[in-house]
Order: structure tokens, then C-alpha cells, then sequence
């Protein structure tokens, strides 16, 4: 934050906080996860995780190679398009799938 030289609106304030420690992102990596959910229903979503967006690219942990198979290979097209016609849209032009040992784990 740059030194204040006389009173500043305190929405102002705030908005440049959330921004400088990054908070914003958690609440866009929820809504994310939740249409994801929705998206590509229980038994997917439960061995699935997102792990973030990339320049328009969504990137999903999937717990097995059998699983990451599959979805790469038949899902992946209508899952992307759902994704673009959820409510509202997801900002993405592509998934990319990787292998994960465990969902429990999280990556750092």
C-alpha cells in the first residue's frame, strides 16, 4: 500500500488489501470448484479436484490413471462445454488432467 497523504475512502483501503495479500483468489478458486461440481456430477467430482485456471486453461487432479483416461479421452469435450454454458460462465478454453496419489493431499 502506498503512504496515505490524507484520508482515503475506506472501500478503497480494503480493495487494495485483499488485492496485496491475494484473498480474492480464494473466492474465485470456490466458485470454480463449485461449478466444476456441478458440472461433472458426483462420481466425478468426488474423484476430482480443481486445482486452478491458467490462462483460460483448467487444471483437475484426478485420483486414478484409469479415471484420468477416460475423462481425457470422452469427457473432456462436453465437460468444457458445459463449463462455457454454466451460470455463469466459466472463463476457459481447455482442461488439462493430471495424475494425483491422493485428493487429500494438497499440492503447495
Amino acid at each position: 500500500m502506498q503512504a496515505a497523504r490524507g484520508p482515503q475512502r475506506l472501500g478503497d483501503v480494503l480493495s487494495e488489501l485483499v488485492a496485496l495479500k491475494g484473498l480474492a483468489h480464494t473466492g474465485a478458486a470456490e466458485q470454480l470448484q463449485e461449478a466444476w461440481q456441478q458440472v461433472a456430477g458426483q462420481t466425478i467430482a468426488e474423484a476430482t479436484r480443481v486445482v486452478g485456471k491458467r490462462n483460460r486453461l483448467l487444471e483437475v487432479e484426478v485420483v486414478s490413471a484409469a479415471m484420468l483416461y477416460e475423462l481425457d479421452s470422452f469427457h473432456k469435450n462436453s465437460l468444457l462445454q458445459a463449463l462455457q454454458s454454466h451460470q455463469p460462465p466459466v472463463d476457459v478454453n481447455g482442461i488439462r488432467f493430471r495424475l494425483k496419489g491422493s485428493l487429500g493431499e494438497t499440492s503447495d
